[in-house]
């Protein structure tokens, strides 16, 4: 029951998480994610239920290492080796030892020194996917950038197996400096020809599949998911790094030579997605997971009456400010033999040696090591806490420092605003639509995918506007939906339209009470107009229940069209009737609302109103239904393509940037194929009778 309830609640964490961060976007989502491990934490302080650090290692480190692993690029491993080699290795062991032996002597116990040196091997490697988490918010040079990058991915093995070689002294009081080097670069090695080996084999499965005929997506995609664990336990079993191994195989396989076929991009295709999934939630969940760990490790000692609460955190702070002191002297010495050897200024690398210092964040990784130290009687259980608190609160501590620091050193990510070009391109593609919909047989087609490229221009300019903007939009937008609802209201009490015709107008309603963005208006305003309308909705189909179902019994009796021509005329009354108290309440609305967007919200009730005077399409504004439109939006989509290609030979974007746009289009169509069927609605009103 416990397992199911955590499960459940870390679920909803994620969904949660991502809400929070897009409504609030300053808020790192790694933080996020942690507030809510460290309440599932206190709120679930008596349950019994905890992660096995071997296989949260496994199960989560591992496919994300993998998946990184895939992402990342050789090329920068080989430019980069000389730095990333010297981070991953002399500089994890220094810090292991300097951490090690700071913590032993600072802790309130007496430690053996195998003991501290434990603890500092399980704070000398750098977290990936905390750093990664971290640098997607900010400008990284690409330099730093790659380094950190692969720095994280590979300096896990350095530190776990340091890890191991100090539970080794600890437990045999035994230590052999020649051993232990030789262990490392053979764990190094193992573990480097464990992935190779598979990511080869994997590929040599697929190619007799495919062979045989037997190779489909399905298939695919479980080989690519399952590799990752393979190669991770069979080189856990034979004593190699199994995190090297799942690095090296995501390498390989991402680098490997590719046949360009149509299956190749299928899975792909399929894979992309579905590891960008993966990512999120096992990204998540490394996040909640550290949080829930850190309330378990950290409150016992905090709310112990052993040892000061001030006491305590002055050694995390001094063992937090150790760790980055030897970061930044072991990053600081490399860069001035740098500078000596290729004899240039020591300053030109001070940002640099900034990034790389306060990048070195800890993460799971660390708390997942630490938890494999198993309770020895040297140790004591009063030791054991307070290694497990110290590389718990550390770990917290460097990764908030990150989150403080870097944005001090790299400026945000900006994102850019294409917005013009692809409202050119849209632009552009609609003024074709609207000509060939002008001598097509088939105007209704034409005309509701011009809908949907006016929609699109519609939120594109909408998304650029200032937040004042958007504010009053959303209000003038539930005033013309009260004017609506109070119209319906009216035409109805009147008996200009029946029961029939009112609950098509109020699908209208409900179309247009999607379009007002709740985040900028009153949370009151909003439910009172919506509740209103539904309440009168409710109140009429009460009313006439059973005249609803004699209609419906003589509609099958005698088969009559469901929407006759009598039934278009009211609704294109009431609508216009409407229609023109809205354009007269804009109107005197100028001088308290921005004037251009008062202008804009006209136009579009004008442009309606045209359509809907036109007497052909009174079910593309009001009914929202839309007739059997395949042929003609795949007809923008090819027009979209093929201005795309004009901007790009004309060199107004990039083939880069055009592919993403390309990218987009493909979607979309995908979406749209597979939402071709014609719609029922609109099959039973019969408009072409």
């Amino acid at each position: 029951m416990e397992e199911t309830i955590l499960i459940v609640s870390f679920l909803l964490f994620l969904i949660l998480s991502n809400v929070i961060n897009r409504i609030f976007p300053k808020l790192p989502l790694p933080f996020i994610q942690l507030v809510f491990g460290i309440l599932s934490g206190l709120v679930f302080h008596k349950s019994q239920v905890h992660i096995d650090p071997e296989l949260f290692l496994a199960f989560v480190i591992a496919p994300l290492n993998f998946r990184e692993g895939q992402e990342s690029d050789i090329g920068s491993f080989i430019k980069y080796r000389t730095i990333i080699l010297y981070l991953i290795l002399p500089t994890v062991f220094l810090t292991a030892i300097v951490v090690g032996y700071v913590a032993g002597h600072l802790l309130p116990v007496s430690l053996p020194l195998a003991a501290c040196f434990a603890l500092g091997a399980a704070l000398g490697p750098t977290d990936a996917v905390a750093f990664i988490s971290i640098a997607k918010r900010f400008q990284f040079p690409k330099r730093a950038e790659n380094i950190l990058k692969l720095e994280g991915l590979l300096n896990d093995a350095s530190g776990l197996v340091s890890f191991q070689f100090a539970l080794t002294a600890l437990v045999t009081g035994y230590f052999s400096l020649a051993k232990a080097s030789l262990k490392l670069a053979l764990a190094i090695m193992g573990g480097f020809l464990i992935g190779l080996l598979f990511a080869f084999l994997m590929r040599l499965c697929l190619t007799v599949l495919e062979k045989f005929d037997a190779a489909d997506v399905t298939g695919a995609l479980l080989l690519e998911l399952t590799l990752p664990f393979v190669a991770y336990f069979v080189a856990d079993l034979l004593g190699f790094s199994a995190i090297i191994a799942v690095v090296v195989a995501g390498v390989m396989q991402a680098n490997r030579l590719k046949k360009v076929t149509l299956f190749d991009a299928q899975v792909d295709r399929v894979t992309s997605v579905i590891w960008e999934t993966l990512n999120f939630i096992l990204n998540g969940l490394v996040f909640l997971i550290f949080g829930r760990e850190l309330t378990r490790i950290i409150g016992p000692l905090l709310t112990s009456n052993a040892y000061s609460n001030f006491d305590l955190i002055s050694i995390v702070v001094l063992v937090t400010c150790t760790l980055f002191l030897v970061r930044f002297l072991a990053v600081s010495c490399f860069y001035a033999w740098r500078s000596f050897k290729y004899h240039k200024s020591f300053k030109k690398y001070w940002r640099e040696i900034q990034l790389l210092t306060f990048s070195g964040v800890k993460g799971s990784v660390s708390i997942a090591t630490i938890l494999l130290l198993p309770k020895h009687s040297v140790i004591g259980e009063l030791g054991y806490s307070l290694i497990l608190f110290t590389v718990g609160a550390v770990t917290l501590m460097s990764f908030l420092t990150g989150l403080l620091v870097l944005p001090k050193l790299a400026p945000p990510l900006q994102v850019k605003d294409d917005y013009l070009i692809r409202l050119s391109i849209l632009t552009k593609v609609l003024s074709v639509l609207e000509e060939d919909g002008k001598s097509s047989e088939n105007q209704a087609s034409f005309y509701a995918v011009i809908d949907n490229y006016n929609s699109r221009i519609r939120h594109l300019i909408l998304e650029q506007e200032s937040s004042d903007i958007k504010k009053d939009l959303a209000e003038l937008q539930l005033m013309m939906l009260s004017i609506e609802s109070d119209g319906l209201e009216a035409a109805y009490r009147y008996g200009n339209i029946s029961i029939k015709e009112y609950r098509i107008y109020q699908r209208y309603l409900k179309y247009l009470e999607r379009q007002v963005n709740r985040s900028f208006v009153s949370n009151i305003t909003y439910s009172l107009t919506i509740f209103m309308r539904v309440i009168r909705g409710i109140v009429h189909e009460f009313l006439t229940f059973g005249q609803g179902i004699r209609n419906r019994k003589k509609h099958f009796k005698n088969r009559k069209r469901l929407l006759a021509e009598v039934n278009r005329q009211h609704l294109t009354d009431l609508y216009l009737s409407n229609n023109d108290l809205i354009l007269e309440t804009l109107e005197d609305m100028e001088g308290y609302y921005n004037a251009t967007l008062i202008d804009f919200l006209q136009n579009e009730r004008i442009r309606d109103a045209e359509l809907i005077k036109s007497g052909l399409f009174v079910e593309r504004v009001i009914a929202r239904i839309t007739p059997d439109i395949l042929n003609e939006t795949l007809r923008g989509y090819y027009l979209e393509r093929r201005t795309i290609s004009e901007f790009e030979r004309d060199g107004l974007i990039s083939s880069k940037e055009s592919q993403i746009l390309r990218d987009n289009v493909n979607e979309l169509e995908s979406y749209s194929l597979r939402d071709s069927q014609s719609s029922i609605p609109y099959q039973l009103l019969d408009l072409k009778k």
